[in-house]
């Protein structure tokens, strides 16, 4: 089970997390022309009000009512879409509250602006062992064989690991993804791009849509 699929549970206590810091919760309002405002934020204590701008690196309903922005190499997810669906590509300015939501920093967000269309967010190529607190809220681009089996988490998805040799690093296919665990086994080649995501002491990479996920097919004549 993955962050995404229980952040019902924890509505309470963000709301209550929310509560206690809105007195006294210092203030952080980046640029939103500033390249790194995300990573800026990022940087802030729990609690901290932000405002950050970004294009919409994972779309509203891949995994569940929020979304992710990402801009100068920095991204973090948003915990609401608010008043409209968020689309890949959207460019907007988001005003809320920095919260833990099982590992991942998340904004809660009392204010989302819509500024049209944003620069193109390029996945970074990765390895599977790179994948960790380091790259969290970042768009990647991961290759490895499935190492095990597919593990049947109905209803939130499917999850597996792959490995690139460098070390494994866990998939979940949210069913909002609309990626179908078809020809899945131990073995296999998949080329993915996904959102870096954490829950708990988990960290694991996301794909948003079935274009992300892509099964190699081997020739039986070549070495490799």
């Amino acid at each position: 089970m993955t962050s995404f699929s229980r952040r019902i549970g924890q509505s309470f206590h963000v709301l209550v997390v929310l509560a206690l810091a809105s007195a006294a919760a210092p203030s952080v309002s980046a640029h939103p022309h500033d390249d790194e405002s995300i990573a800026a934020a990022r940087a802030q204590a729990l609690g901290t009000t932000v405002t950050v701008r970004g294009t919409v690196s994972v779309q509203t309903n891949a995994f569940d009512s929020g979304f992710a922005i990402q801009r100068g190499g920095a991204g973090i997810y948003v915990l609401d879409s608010g008043d409209a669906a968020r689309e890949l590509g959207d460019s907007v300015e988001v005003t809320g509250t920095l919260v833990d939501t099982f590992g991942l920093l998340a904004i809660a967000p009392s204010s989302i602006v819509a500024h049209g269309r944003g620069a193109r967010v390029r996945p970074r190529e990765a390895s599977t062992g790179s994948v960790g607190e380091a790259t969290e809220g970042l768009l990647l681009e991961l290759e490895g064989d499935m190492v095990g089996d597919l593990v049947d988490d109905s209803p939130f998805g499917f999850k597996l690991d792959i490995d690139d040799g460098s070390g494994p690093i866990q998939l979940f296919l949210f069913p909002g993804s609309g990626i179908a665990p078809d020809g899945l086994h131990d073995g296999v080649s998949i080329r993915v791009v996904c959102f870096s995501n954490q829950f708990e002491d988990v960290f694991e990479c996301d794909p948003r849509q079935p274009r992300d996920f892509k099964i190699k097919v081997r020739h039986p004549d070549c070495d490799d």
